[in-house]
């Protein structure tokens, strides 16, 4: 997009270090507008999309005197004994960040874009080598496996009590015969299973949608009997159920039940993990686990309950790290490098050799949809940690 001239010149004189003391305050008091703001925005998409055309915004000299200046701006910010962090889309925190984030963003198009062609060879060469291709499974109650991926949108799967319609790209959708709406009719299960690199929505009978993450699984009935609601969890999901008072919604995964009356929030339990983590975004979620007499702890919207080695921890927490994969987003927000790399490990079907991994926290956002090679080396850019693939595994170079 084309910058208004002033802006472009309070910018490029920000980077120099020429700005005034009133042109600071006049490029500050911009960005607090909703114009300065909106610009913000427009130039993250732009960058989001990883566009090769164009021109680069500012030369390599101009660039490498930016991320000095960020860089340096950080540490004086920062204690001592700071985590490691990387910014790529950094949230407004406040007016006085509004300048070093605007200029971030500059100073990340132009590492993301230079000698574009160079890397776009050596892409394929540090690509994780190809797997066997895996779809996401449907297996009905009778055994059968049905390969959603390749079935046709609208293809009808019939079975015992219900029908189950792929109506649309990454939805699966139940309804129930309209002579057999009383849910008195057998109850059968299903179950769907999402690999690596995928998630899909599935609308169950009453209504309530579950989005599921890569390398999940959900079992659950195609129908659900009076008095009970109740699904199996494997790996992540984002839950919107349906309120029915007299028929509350179970989640129960191998370490927790979570029992709902309407509401919407996120259950991260993967098996390869030691927590399960329950983040409720609107309404009210009830967690109880096995070989505990309290009761169970009620959440609040914006609160997180994470289950780990018996232990139930609660707090506030930010929800768009957790729900941001739903976007098709990786969103980090101090987060542990060791989870970072198993969100890599399940989206981009890779393994992870974990024993190699410093202890370091990252901070930002990318496209799940950016090249693998290309998100390691804006980590490594800004971290100076170095991630390598081979054979498809992820280590860290020492």
């Amino acid at each position: 997009m084309k910058l208004p001239n002033r802006l472009d010149d309070l910018i490029e004189k920000a980077i120099n270090g020429t700005i005034a003391d009133e042109e600071r305050r006049e490029l500050l008091a911009f960005l607090a507008t909703p114009e300065g703001k909106s610009i913000y925005d427009d130039l993250f998409e732009q960058l989001a999309e990883q566009s090769v055309e164009g021109n680069n915004i500012f030369s390599a000299q101009e660039a490498t005197s930016l991320f000095q200046q960020i860089n340096e701006e950080i540490r004086d910010q920062s204690p001592v004994v700071s985590p490691k962090i990387f910014k790529l889309k950094p949230i407004l925190a406040g007016v006085a960040a509004c300048m070093l984030l605007l200029i971030s963003l500059f100073s990340y198009r132009f590492f993301v874009r230079t000698k574009w062609e160079t890397a776009q060879q050596k892409m394929a060469k540090a690509m994780p080598a190809p797997r066997p291709a895996t779809g996401i499974m449907l297996t009905l109650a009778d055994g059968r496996q049905i390969a959603l991926d390749s079935a046709k949108k609208g293809e009808t799967f019939e079975q015992k009590g219900s029908s189950a319609v792929n109506n649309e790209k990454g939805t699966l959708s139940y309804t129930l015969p309209v002579e057999d709406t009383t849910g008195k009719a057998e109850t059968v299960f299903n179950t769907l299973t999402i690999p690596r690199g995928k998630q899909y929505k599935v609308i169950l009978p009453d209504g309530s949608q579950v989005w599921l993450n890569a390398a999940s699984s959900l079992h659950y009935p195609t129908q659900f009997p009076d008095g009970e609601r109740k699904v199996e969890l494997s790996g992540e999901a984002y839950f919107d159920i349906v309120k029915n008072d007299r028929k509350p919604f179970k989640v129960v995964t191998e370490k927790q039940t979570i029992t709902v009356l309407g509401t919407a929030f996120n259950v991260k339990a993967y098996t390869d993990e030691s927590y399960t983590k329950t983040t409720l975004i609107e309404g009210r979620v009830k967690l109880e686990s096995p070989g505990t007499n309290n009761g169970g702890i009620i959440l609040k919207p914006g609160e997180q309950g994470m289950l780990d080695d018996g232990r139930l921890q609660i707090k506030a927490v930010d929800t768009r790290e957790n729900i941001a994969w739903r976007s098709d987003l990786f969103y980090f927000s101090n987060t542990d490098l060791k989870e970072v790399a198993y969100q890599l490990q399940r989206w981009y079907d890779i393994d992870v050799d974990f024993s190699s991994l410093p202890a370091a926290k990252l901070y930002g956002q990318l496209p799940r949809s950016t090249p693998l090679p290309q998100l390691l080396k804006v980590i490594e850019k800004t971290t100076n940690i170095k991630l390598r693939v081979n054979n498809s595994r992820l280590y860290v170079e020492q």
